[in-house]
This record gives structure tokens, sequence and C-alpha cells, in this order.
């Protein structure tokens, strides 16, 4: 039987509609009347195509562009360089068909890079692209020493169990390094181990293999993501139930563990350097489309402070060296003073 609708239904109907129609506009008002992005930030390119990985050598910084069909057809799926001593850009690695991934990682010569089934090394100075290793499929994030590269292998929602692998930097087949785990997120190296943050806390494996140990169990029902390290701690997000995640730093001589950020955005970069951890978190009171905050907070604990602001939609990566900040949104690259 139809139930009629009566005028006080519509009426209420009416009513909810306003109300969830104002609350639309004033997010969007919200957003429309926010001050300019990245307003203390210096831009060192325009007008590019979907910037991602950032890295830098103190020279001169790195990164990807493109990533799509439509980037192929137009020649941008590329890494390009832009000198910081006269700003120049340049085009240092142009695949057209073969997309750049996100990956990328710096030694004293080359700049290597992954096409989602290999990995290259090209000159920093420029030429022609040399595939070192063949069968590299999706890394994720690369880290190296003066003999190897070690990575991360990428795995989406659903992706089976993956290793962690490595292989030498002058060219060779790739090896499985550790047994296949779930829910790999971030990689370091020292001299002799190589950690990374699996599902259940960060582990380790020296670098010449053998049994895997646990460094820090997480006991939290919501997982721990991302790694960095010095030489005395590790530093990492874990999530909360909330929907937030808390930037957390453990000590490797005590195994004391604390919170540095109650709040940190957990699907971009962080970075450290001697004395600080860098990292994006959302800013509060300014609407569901708001801005984040580019952030620092000592090492030691202490106060954040913000660094700047604006739209991170598109963004992900962080590099820096001893001056600035480097990152990307969707069109420019921006350095920032530390």
């Amino acid at each position: 039987m139809n139930t009629p609708i009566s005028k006080r239904n519509i009426s209420s109907l009416c009513i909810a509609l306003c109300v969830i129609l104002l609350a639309i506009l004033g997010c969007r008002s919200t957003k429309h009347s926010d001050p300019p992005g990245w307003t203390k930030a210096k831009v060192l390119s325009d007008k590019e195509d979907h910037p991602s990985k950032i890295i830098t050598d103190g020279d001169a910084v790195y990164y990807v562009t493109g990533g799509t069909v439509a980037s192929m057809n137009e020649g941008t799926n590329n890494i390009k360089r832009i000198s910081l001593r006269d700003g120049s850009v340049s085009v240092l690695v142009k695949r057209g068909k073969l997309i750049p991934e996100e990956t990328l990682a710096l030694d004293d010569k080359f700049l290597y890079w992954s096409d989602g089934g290999n990995l290259y090394r090209i000159s920093k100075a420029g030429g022609e692209s040399e595939k070192i290793i063949a069968g590299a499929a999706r890394p994720d994030e690369m880290v190296m020493d003066d003999q190897n590269i070690y990575w991360v292998m990428w795995g989406g929602e659903g992706s089976p169990p993956q290793p962690l692998m490595f292989a030498p930097k002058k060219g060779g087949d790739p090896k499985e390094l550790t047994p296949r785990y779930l829910g790999t997120s971030g990689i370091a190296i020292d001299k002799d181990f190589v950690y990374w943050m699996g599902s259940d806390g960060i582990k380790k494996i020296r670098k010449t293999g053998g049994e895997v140990t646990d460094v820090y169990h997480n006991t939290s029902k919501s997982p721990s993501l991302g790694l960095r390290m010095d030489a005395d701690n590790f530093y990492f997000c874990q999530m909360a139930g909330n929907g937030y995640s808390a930037l957390m730093k453990l000590s490797k001589k005590s195994n004391e563990l604390s919170q540095l950020a109650p709040s940190i955005e957990h699907t971009l970069d962080f970075i450290i350097d001697d004395g600080y951890v860098y990292y994006y978190a959302f800013v509060p009171h300014t609407g569901s489309f708001g801005p984040d905050a580019l952030r620092k907070v000592p090492k030691a604990g202490g106060d954040s402070i913000v660094l700047d602001q604006g739209d991170t939609a598109w963004m992900r990566s962080l590099t820096l060296d001893s001056k600035q900040i480097y990152f990307a949104d969707i069109s420019k690259i921006y350095a920032l003073a530390k």
C-alpha cells in the first residue's frame, strides 16, 4: 500500500534539504574565503603535469611528471630536474609510453627510477637511461648503500603478501631478502640491517639475509605506517580509531615509545633532519575541504610549528636539503625555508 506524503513530511523534507544545502554552501564559502595557499613558499616551477615524487641532492631537485594516458599523448610522462644554482628546468628522462613510477633514489653519480617493471639509472648530468634490473615489479620505496638497492614492493588493496627485494646497484637479478608480508609501508637501512614497517610493527633483517627480528610490536588494533630512522630513534605514524594518526618516536636504546604530534596526514610523506620531523597535518576548523599545514616538530619533543599551509589534494612527497624543504601541488614545485 502506498503511504501518502503529508504536508508536514514535505515541509520536513524541505527543511532538511535546506540544511544540507546551507552546509554545502558554508563549506564552499569557507573554502573560497581562505587565503591563497602556500604563500610563504617560493615557486621553483609552474605549469607542471601532476608532479609527484620529489627528491634532492642539494644541487638539484628531481621529480616525476605525468602518469596518465593523456600525459603519454602529450609527451609529459617525464622525470625533470631543477637546478638549485640557476633555477633552470630540464627534462632528464623523457619516457613517453613508459611511465615513470613515483619511486626515485639518488647516489653521488646517478638517479635511479622505475617504469613499474624494471629499474633504471641515469647520470644526474643527463644522457641515456640504463636498465640495470629487470623484473623489479613496482617498487614503492627505495633505499641504497654502496653496493645494493633495497626496496619495498607496491601493494594495493587485496594484493598478495610481498617480500622486501634487493639487487646490485651496478645491475643484476632482483632477489627476495625477506619472507612475504602484508602491509609493508616503509624501509630504512643502517650499516648492517634493513628495517621496515609491517602490518604488526617494525622488523629488521641483516643485509646478508637470515632471521627476521621484531624491533617493535604494534599492540594496537590500528596499523602503524611509514618509517624514518636516525642513529637514535625510529619515527612512524600510528593510526587511531577516530581516523587520525599520531606521529610517534621509538627509542632504539630504551624502546621507549613517545608521541611527537597528535595528528599527522599519514597518506602523505614525512621527513626528518638532524633536529626536526616535518609533516602535513589537517588545519582544524577550516571545513571538510580545508587546507593542510606543513609543520615541523622537534625530535626531542615540544610544540610544533606551522611553516605554511595550502591544498594537499594532489600532494604526497616531501624532501629537503640543509636549507629548504621541497614539495609539489597539482602543477607547481615549491621550496620553503626550514
